[in-house]
């Protein structure tokens, strides 16, 4: 799945769970990638997305998966730009997630930090092939 297919997925998601999106962006646009707020609770949550295929025909990786070491680019600078986020949108309504394809390599990566994930309070959001989302 590319980058564009995981933000669908977790738009669809976010709107089944009472959320209003305001900014969704492509692959070829600069910012927060989802941000949506939910009717009832006022929350605002700030998500960026990262894909395990390119999303850019004609790359060398468009449609293949990325390899272990992609994986853990990605994860690294998806942690990076959520941590941004967390600095530049401080609020009690504002939450905050990482939101990636549930793969085996994304898991590898996301399990080794898992407890530094959970003590900074940042969800992640994993989207299978079928486009489910589940948290992590």
């Amino acid at each position: 799945m590319d980058e564009n297919e995981i933000i669908e997925a977790v738009c669809i998601y976010l709107r089944k769970k009472g959320y209003e999106i305001s900014q969704k962006l492509h692959t070829t646009e600069h910012g927060v990638d989802i941000v949506a707020k939910h009717h009832a609770s006022n929350e605002i949550v700030h998500i960026e997305a990262k894909g395990g295929t390119s999303s850019r025909v004609g790359s060398a990786r468009y449609g293949k998966s990325y390899t272990q070491s992609q994986v853990f680019d990605r994860v690294a600078k998806g942690f990076y730009t959520v941590c941004q986020m967390m600095s530049q949108n401080e609020g009690a309504n504002n939450k905050f997630a990482l939101a990636v394809p549930d793969t085996n390599f994304f898991r590898k990566y996301l399990n080794a930090i898992r407890p530094a994930i959970k003590r900074i309070g940042i969800q992640v959001l994993l989207v299978s092939p079928a486009q489910e989302v589940n948290e992590f």
